[in-house]
């Protein structure tokens, strides 16, 4: 009974964390392509393993920012295709069949030998810089594309949120917060009640239910009209491929940060440094999602944000 009340606990936990992620997010609409990898459940992985397993972890955990990223990037440029080749097809159709189809590749690619493998530790420097460089080329290489067949990105202003903007936000990702409860459930009965690799909980950290469930309660919401559908995937052709790298350098950094830390006396308060720890860590990247979207408006040269 004490492990269940833990086990609940560490969800309840996570995903209230996850819901504030949400409410801090809402100001910043743009940040949407980029909020899809955002690495709370690596964080809750490392958190909750040994700090002693966090480099081993950290090796097939490199590989989920991309694929995740990857099967978001096609879901979004696929949505906006197959709507203007077959304009008759009702977009929540197309929304529910491309979750579908890509979820089945998603399991095909992790149960790969190489993902399993994962990215030893000393190429995993380079490999965060070919994924940044990747990241960004490919980012402005999906606006070029879209400004060229006139697809014109939304500019969404960027303001202080009201309490009641907040809570909307938070209602209204109330199927991303379900569906991370129900994914942070299965990754912590995994690691508390079954003796799984720590390859296998580096993949588990990277189950693309949230990301997945974020998109197709987009595009397969009834009441929502096409064109609000496509602008907001317009919104995030740029940021989708941004968040992949910003997700696997807080895989580098915080995975040695846990590896390199000595323990302090007793276990609850070491608990607390480990959890203040994640939280900077958090913040940090959330930070740096912000600084990107604001530059992107400066870019663009305008007060709101791309």
């Amino acid at each position: 009974m004490k492990t269940l009340s833990r086990l609940a606990g560490r969800v309840v936990l996570g995903t209230g964390v996850y819901a504030a992620i949400i409410a801090l997010a809402s100001p910043l609409p743009a940040a949407a392509g980029m909020m899809l990898t955002f690495p709370a459940l690596n964080g809750l992985a490392f958190y909750f393993s040994e700090d002693e397993r966090a480099a081993a972890i950290a090796k097939s955990m490199f590989w989920m920012p991309i694929i995740n990223g990857a099967f978001c990037a096609a879901y979004v440029a696929l949505f906006l295709l197959l709507l203007l080749l077959a304009k008759t097809a009702p977009p929540t159709v197309i929304g529910w069949t491309l979750l579908l189809i890509e979820t089945a590749l998603w399991l095909v690619w992790v149960s790969r030998s190489h993902v399993r493998t994962g990215i030893d530790r000393p190429r995993q420097l380079t490999f965060a810089v070919a994924a940044t460089l990747a990241g960004v080329a490919l980012a402005a290489a999906s606006l070029m594309l879209a400004a060229h067949f006139g697809l014109s990105t939304p500019r969404a202003e960027a303001h202080p949120a009201s309490v009641t903007e907040v809570a909307d936000a938070v209602l209204r990702g109330r199927l991303k917060i379900v569906l991370f409860a129900l994914t942070l459930g299965v990754l912590v009965s995994a690691i508390q009640y079954f003796p799984i690799s720590d390859s296998t909980r580096g993949i588990l950290a990277g189950l693309p239910i949230v990301p997945f469930g974020g998109l197709v309660s987009i595009a397969g919401d009834p009441s929502l009209v096409a064109d609000s559908r496509v602008e907001t995937f317009l919104g995030m052709i740029g940021g989708v491929w941004l968040g992949p790298p910003i997700a696997i350098w807080y895989i580098f950094c915080f995975s040695r940060h846990l590896d390199a830390r000595k323990r302090i006396g007793a276990p609850a308060a070491d608990s607390l440094v480990r959890f203040g720890a994640l939280l900077t860590a958090w913040l940090v990247t959330f930070a740096v999602i912000v600084a990107i979207a604001y530059s992107g408006s400066a870019l663009r040269g305008g007060g709101s944000i791309p």
